[in-house]
Parts: C-alpha cells; structure tokens; sequence
C-alpha cells in the first residue's frame, strides 16, 4: 500500500493534539475505518455530528486541505487501495491470537504510513547535523528513553559519543553547556513535554542546532526544531501512542543511524571492526 495521497491519515493524527475537543472529534470521524462513502456528504457529517459544515471546512483546511470535498477524495483514494486495511483496537473479549493479528497488523500500517512519508530530505539533514557536530546529546524521558538509550549504542559502534541524560536537572545543564557547534537530538510523541522544552529552550540559548524526532505538527517542539523529523502515530492508548509509536521512532532512528553510516563508510567500518573484537569475547 502506498499512501503517496498526502498521507491524509497520519495527517489527521498528527494535527489531533492540536485541535480543540469538537474538532478532535471530528477528526476521529474521519479515522474511523469505512465511514466516509461516496454519497456521504458535509451536511450528513455535521448533522451526525452535531456540528456545523462551516466548522468541518475549518478543520479540513487546518488539515491541509482546500475543503471537505479534497479532504472526503484522499479518504475514499486510500480506503479503495485493495490492500488497505484499517487500525484496529482492542476489544475486551479478544483472544491472544486476535490481539497478536492486531498488533502485528497495525504494526505494519504504521510502518507503510512512515514510509510513504516526507522524511527523507529531513533525514538526511539530521545525518550530516549528527556528523558534523562536535558533541551531540541525547534528550528524551519515559517511554522514548529507551530509543535514546538504543541510538547512544548504536552511534558508540560506529565510534560516535553521545551523552544520554538521565533526568532533568542533567539535561539543563548539558544544555547551558553547549555552543553553536552542538547538536542534540530530542525524542518526544507529544512534543509537549515541559522537561524537555525546557532543555530546547537552554541549548537554543547557547546556539545548540535541535533536530526532533515527534508525532506533532504543530508542538512546541517542532517550532524550536531546525531539523523535525515526524513519526505519525495512532493515539490509542495501548496499540498506538505506546505500542505503534514506539516502533515508528525506533525505525526512523534506524534510517538515521544508517544514513549517518553510509555517509562516513571508511571511519564506520574502522569503529565497527574496532568494537566488534572489543565485545567479541562476551559472546562465546
């Protein structure tokens, strides 16, 4: 499948955390699997919702779209790809091997989605910001520390040191400490989190360049960001923001581990050879 269509379903998820209550439901009407048809039109929508149309055209419009009807052609475009299949959620009389297929296909979609997205130029902005930098940092918190943690050993192999902070008060500090020839790398779904603005705000101060890795268009984040990669994401408690949009990030942080790695080949395989006979030994 290939959502080469603007990518209308991450679009919308990916614009939710932004709207207001009536407009997120709105917008969660139109996630859900196979409920806009051909016949369907804005009267219908606003009168099932209790809504008006003038605010359905506003919210297509905050989408990226010139109005319902261009918004309405991309949902029907990606619902009749014959290897669409929609996300689904969990049911409370679900068994193992329906929440496994669940899992796994959602799983899929995401993957799908993210490829078919506009991340490339960004991608490889990020890889060169990381190659050139002359010290680089690590900032994420809760469930997205582990992906920090995952990139920092995937940089050391290649014989690139990042430094990882634990908590707050060691983010704020990194961050007064850096200069205009630093980069650091936030990770964060919301792209709200006030630890983490914090942090941005103090390296940005100290001249630091900030690539973001977020399921938000419009966060604080993506604003102070010079180079924001996007991870869309369902917000569905257990099979999106921390399942699927856990998975996302971790694949583009491998696209960007890979990139910065073909971009320097012969110092890559030099660190690789050199780590590689150092842990050799751990695993016999």
């Amino acid at each position: 499948m290939n959502f080469s269509t603007n990518q209308v379903y991450p679009r919308i998820r990916m614009t939710m955390p932004s709207l207001t209550n009536t407009e997120k439901r709105i917008a969660e009407f139109f996630l859900t699997p196979r409920t806009m048809r051909k016949e369907v039109t804005i009267n219908a929508v606003a009168d099932r919702l209790g809504v008006s149309t003038s605010l359905i055209v506003k919210l297509a419009k905050k989408l990226g779209y010139d109005g319902f009807k261009e918004l309405k052609a991309e949902l029907l475009m990606v619902e009749n790809e014959k290897q669409y299949l929609p996300d689904q959620k969990l049911n409370r009389d679900d068994d193992c091997a329906q929440i496994v297929q669940k899992v796994l296909n959602n799983s899929l979609n995401s993957l799908q989605e993210v490829l078919s997205f506009s991340n490339v130029p960004k991608i490889e902005k990020a890889a060169r910001m990381v190659i050139n930098a002359r010290k680089m940092s690590l900032f994420a918190v809760g469930g997205t520390s582990v992906i920090a943690e995952d990139f920092h050993h995937k940089l050391l192999r290649i014989g690139i040191h990042t430094y990882v902070p634990k908590d707050y008060h060691m983010m704020i500090m990194t961050a007064s400490l850096m200069s205009s020839d630093d980069v650091i790398l936030v990770i964060s779904h919301s792209g709200q989190t006030i630890d983490l603005i914090d942090a941005v705000n103090e390296a940005k101060k100290s001249g630091a360049a900030v690539v973001a890795i977020t399921n938000n268009y419009n966060s604080k984040l993506t604003s102070l960001a010079d180079c924001a990669i996007f991870a869309p994401a369902s917000p569905e408690p257990i099979l999106g923001k921390n399942g699927t949009a856990r998975l996302v990030k971790i694949a583009l942080v491998d696209c960007l581990f890979a990139t910065v790695a073909n971009l320097c080949p012969d110092k890559t395989q030099i660190a690789i050879d050199k780590t590689g006979i150092a842990t050799s030994r751990l695993h016999k």
